[in-house]
């Protein structure tokens, strides 16, 4: 199997070219545009400028609240949301989306921060027949539902955001998820910033969103201009980093195992659908991202990826049933 000879990502990774020298699409503009990722001193204060943006615009309009944040229980936005009130002093409300997939882990945690910080918070609670309306169908056509789970969590943060005139959100997205699939500056961070829903579904989404502007189902409230951030774009912090930092100044609780998204007890079956579809688990582009940045060699990485495949290639029974249950498939869980 021919692989980026960089990276590491493999030929039939989604979206790749490799050129005569087997270097592929996604190293080449990472290097073309490596100045501007690494220049994290004039990042923060492109950041900054953004912040303070949010921070006129809120006073203006009299709004409660700077900016609104998602939070899952898991590292990304609880560190977010810590840095945004005690760093930059922003006045931040949270909200988390009940999907019926967050563990007793990322809700103890969710718990602890809300103490902590004393930051108001949100439970945005969809119709659960809607939910699993969208998980099916997602599953149906391209066997993956995180991708529900995004566009939920994005579309509720711009409808709070509209609702309480806040002109800021800032999201934990990492670097490496940003990265992964980066080949040209449209729809990048810092390059292009998202000021509306549209635009930030595009940063996920890509040319789907186009696709899916003139659908009934979707509306991406074109008449609301809301700035969002990637917080982690901009700022240079590893995993580690940021748990020992939530640790020591909140409480916060480690997972007790180093497997991704302890937030998530879905998450071994949306690695399983990856391989399926794929080839490949859900981290291959991000650990190749990581690579590139000089964050791992090429060797750590392909012993994670290997680490994943063995992990995930096998979807325990017990785990298949209790997600088709949830998402109700019919003729799979006797729903």
């Amino acid at each position: 199997m021919k692989k980026c000879r960089k990276c590491g990502l493999p030929e039939h990774y989604q979206g790749i070219i490799l050129n005569e020298n087997h270097v592929c699409n996604y190293c080449e503009f990472y290097e073309n545009n490596k100045e501007v990722f690494s220049d994290y001193k004039s990042l923060e204060i492109q950041f900054e400028e953004e912040i303070e943006k949010a921070k006129k615009k809120a006073a203006e309009t009299g709004a409660k609240y700077d900016c609104i944040t998602g939070l899952s229980g898991g590292k990304d936005g609880a560190y977010i949301t810590y840095q945004l009130q005690h760093k930059y002093g922003l006045r931040v409300l949270t909200y988390t989306l009940d999907n019926g997939f967050s563990t007793e882990f990322g809700r103890k945690n969710i718990e602890i921060l809300l103490d902590k910080l004393d930051v108001e918070h949100i439970w945005v609670n969809v119709k659960d027949s809607t939910l699993r309306q969208f998980y099916s169908a997602s599953m149906k056509l391209i066997k993956n539902f995180c991708s529900v789970c995004f566009h939920f969590c994005h579309y509720y943060s711009h409808l709070l955001a509209s609702q309480y005139g806040i002109p800021l959100i800032v999201n934990g997205r990492t670097r490496s998820q940003i990265l992964q699939s980066a080949d040209n500056i449209k729809g990048i961070e810092p390059f292009e910033i998202s000021r509306d829903l549209k635009s930030f579904e595009y940063q996920m989404f890509k040319r789907l969103v186009d696709k899916l502007e003139n659908n009934s189902c979707i509306d991406f409230m074109p008449e609301h201009e809301i700035t969002s951030l990637s917080y982690f774009i901009y700022h240079d912090i590893s995993d580690e980093e940021k748990m020992d930092f939530l640790e020591k100044n909140i409480g916060w609780i480690k997972p007790k195992s180093s497997v991704p998204h302890a937030d998530c007890w879905a998450h071994p079956v949306a690695e399983y659908y990856s391989i399926v579809k794929h080839g490949y688990p859900v981290r291959t582009g991000e650990l190749a991202e990581m690579v590139r940045e000089g964050k791992m060699n090429l060797t750590q990485a392909e012993q994670e990826y290997k680490e994943d495949w063995n992990m995930y290639r096998v979807l325990e029974p017990e785990m298949e049933q209790r997600f088709m249950r949830r998402i109700c498939i019919k003729n799979r869980a006797g729903c």
